[in-house]
């Protein structure tokens, strides 16, 4: 039997966020933004001592072409929420990896009184909004994804000792969320 078990997942977050600007503004959308303004920089000093023409694009290009995966890699890169129970220790340890890793919270194993999966359903709010702006998407011909559509997301969350809720997992999967329980109740119960 292990002494350890690390649960990491990128889909943690169960809050409904911004519909329309889930669509657009995306991780890539923002590094693209990123190295044009970088590649603008760099155009505007090249320019600003004297070089024009084809030095100044060919740096302009290959400024936005070399910044473009490092920021989509290392800036805006996907955060992921690292779950640790730790049998010898008897400590769970919670930690955001993003940009930096930091530890977010960590409590005894023993708080964990039981893991549930619940459901939670997002409903549309303002059914004419939503509908205006389609129709405003539809004459620019763009389409965005899911907007306006019901949405259940599964909640995987460890009831803790004080009555505290804390969401590890919040997904679309069913069967993610299932697997995962499975694994980490069958950790928790041999404790």
């Amino acid at each position: 039997m292990a002494d350890s078990l690390t649960f990491r997942t990128r889909y943690f977050d169960a809050g409904t966020g911004s519909v329309l600007h889930s669509g657009i503004y995306n991780r890539e959308f923002s590094s693209m933004l990123a190295s044009v303004a970088a590649a603008g920089l760099t155009y505007m000093a090249i320019a600003s001592r004297g070089g024009s023409g084809l030095p100044a694009f060919a740096g302009l290009l290959g400024v936005a072409l070399i910044t473009f995966p490092l920021f989509r890699r290392f800036v805006f890169r996907e955060q992921y929420l690292r779950t640790t129970f730790d049998r010898p220790r008897g400590k769970v340890s919670i930690f955001r990896e993003g940009l930096y890793c930091r530890m977010v919270g960590g409590f005894p194993l023993a708080d964990i009184k039981s893991i549930l999966i619940e459901t939670k359903k997002t409903a549309v709010e303002n059914a004419d909004g939503v509908e205006f702006v389609k129709k405003i998407s539809l004459q620019h011909h763009t389409a965005i994804p899911g907007f306006g559509e019901e949405n259940a997301l599964y909640l995987l969350t460890l009831k803790l000792a004080g009555g505290r809720d804390l969401i590890i997992f919040a997904g679309k999967s069913m069967e993610d969320a299932i697997s995962a329980h499975a694994v980490i109740k069958k950790f928790i119960e041999n404790i």
